[in-house]
């Protein structure tokens, strides 16, 4: 499976890999060598991602679904005041201590939420890879909604709920993309072979309109095509690499993820899309 990491690199991005991956920010991609995988599966993770809190500790800004610290009852925004019983007063003290613990043990934090203290004992599980934890974030939640897109090819929604009582394929890539050159073909065919059960497919990429335009004329993309120059719904999405796609529900939830192009999964998708479009359409 080949990856395209995204162009524009963010600080929230290198944020979230730093505190997740605990001791390393770097992450496995598509053919990481069994060295490379061994060394990840000797990382601790906790799953949450950490800013200076406003008044001391470290604050939790986003704390992935089913993540240890999910698990243990952390949500977003608690502030984490101890670890181990020791005062934290800057992230880094807590990538440390996690680090230092290791995975399969257990990291006593104190934490603070609504003027309420208490403690939480999640148990660091292995560091599971960039493409796991967006699984894992995402798979089961509502579709994060977006601002308007600036319309490439055909009808774009102005938002997700839009979409509601459709089977969706949003899928995100980037005219630079190889991978995902190669992928617009087959999402032209479920969109001509499902569209009429109800299948919606969105490509969805941070390139200009007038780049877009042509590179969607060039590879005859049939769907519904859309820019977002300021990449803010791919950062609402998680994505860091391209292509991903997500496959969402008629209720609007997102049933899987796909990260990069991998033809021996096509089957799988199309399986998982027949599926839902035979689920009955949510009430009104």
């Amino acid at each position: 499976m080949h990856l395209a990491p995204s162009r524009r690199g963010r600080a929230w991005r290198a944020l979230f890999a730093a505190t997740l991956v605990a001791l390393s920010g770097a992450a496995l991609m598509g053919g990481a060598s069994q060295a490379a995988a061994e060394e990840a599966s000797r990382r601790a993770w906790l799953g949450v991602e950490l800013e200076p809190g406003p008044a001391g500790g470290v604050l939790a800004k986003h704390v992935v679904t089913s993540s240890p610290a999910a698990k243990a009852g952390i949500v977003d925004g608690d502030q984490v005041v101890a670890a181990d019983g020791v005062p934290l007063e800057e992230p880094k003290q807590l990538v440390a201590r996690v680090a230092l613990k290791g995975p399969g043990n257990v990291v006593n934090l104190r934490i603070r939420r609504g003027g309420q203290e208490r403690d939480v004992t999640p148990t660091l599980v292995p560091f599971p890879g960039r493409d796991q934890i967006l699984r894992l974030d995402k798979i089961g939640t509502f579709a994060p909604a977006w601002k308007p897109l600036a319309t490439v090819a055909g009808a774009v929604p102005a938002n997700v709920g839009a979409l509601r009582g459709n089977v969706v394929l949003l899928d995100f890539w980037a005219t630079w993309c190889a991978p995902c050159r190669l992928m617009a073909p087959q999402l032209s065919k479920w969109h001509a072979t499902y569209a009429a059960q109800g299948l919606r497919v969105i490509g969805l990429t941070s390139d200009s309109v007038g780049v877009a335009t042509k590179t969607a004329q060039a590879l005859s993309m049939r769907y519904a095509v859309a820019a977002d120059a300021s990449e803010s719904t791919s950062a609402a999405y998680g994505v860091n690499a391209l292509p991903t796609m997500f496959v969402i529900d008629k209720k609007g939830v997102i049933r899987d993820v796909v990260v990069g192009y991998d033809p021996s999964r096509h089957a799988e998708i199309e399986k998982l899309l027949k599926a839902l479009l035979a689920e009955p359409a949510p009430a009104p």
